[in-house]
């Protein structure tokens, strides 16, 4: 497995990219109660949370401050987290897919990041993060198709984009029934340190070993 860490998002803020490879994942594997009560705590708070808190948090800021640097819309690419809270409040609780997106996205609710969440075996390396450079097209999960701006940052396999302005993930690349391998990013913003970064991706990791007992994973720092 090649990362590729291009120079040019350095102008964004971006240094470093974290990510964690994890093998035997099964997404039937059923949630602890002790998780449940976790996800149900995190998904009160969302409910309560306002437009006000969410603006004034640093973590939404920067990811925020990304997307007005590239000249592209706050309000139609919002951050991750601000997106899932939002779709939180409008429904009254958390949209429930399976136990890794489950896991994933509560801890989105936890620290704010956004998780990009690859099926490892739907991906042809090397992957490169990197400012487009080119016009491109772009599939998002469960939305029409994009186009992609030569100054949208990114990042993509010898295949195509994985991941569109670090807030929409791939429909060619998602975790589905059959998932058996994954790849995690957390490309993150200038308020975002790799340690932060880390200890997301060692909580998320953890929760899936206690549901899947044979997983094995590894986290590592993507540098320019």
């Amino acid at each position: 497995m090649n990362f590729i860490l291009d120079d040019s998002l350095a102008n964004l803020g971006i240094h470093d990219i974290v990510i964690a490879i994890v093998h035997g994942v099964d997404p039937a594997a059923v949630l602890t109660d002790e998780f449940l009560e976790t996800l149900e705590c995190r998904e009160k708070k969302a409910l309560a949370l306002t437009p006000d808190e969410l603006d004034q948090d640093p973590v939404i800021s920067g990811y925020k401050d990304l997307v007005q640097k590239v000249g592209r819309s706050q309000k139609k690419n919002p951050p991750t987290a601000e997106a899932l809270i939002k779709n939180i409040q409008r429904r009254g609780s958390m949209p429930r897919i399976n136990s890794i997106v489950d896991i994933y996205n509560t801890e989105t609710l936890n620290s704010y990041l956004s998780i990009g969440a690859h099926d490892l075996e739907k991906i042809k390396f090397p992957i490169e993060f990197t400012i487009s450079k080119r016009e491109d097209i772009f599939y998002p999960i469960m939305a029409p198709e994009k186009k992609v701006a030569d100054y949208d940052y990114l990042y993509r396999d010898q295949q195509g984009i994985l991941a569109y302005l670090d807030c929409r993930d791939s429909e060619l690349y998602k975790i589905g029934e059959e998932t058996k391998n994954v790849l995690f990013v957390i490309q993150g913003n200038e308020n975002t340190s790799a340690l932060y970064r880390q200890e997301a991706l060692e909580r998320i990791c953890k929760s899936l070993k206690e549901i899947m007992p044979m997983l094995e994973y590894s986290i590592q720092v993507i540098s320019i």
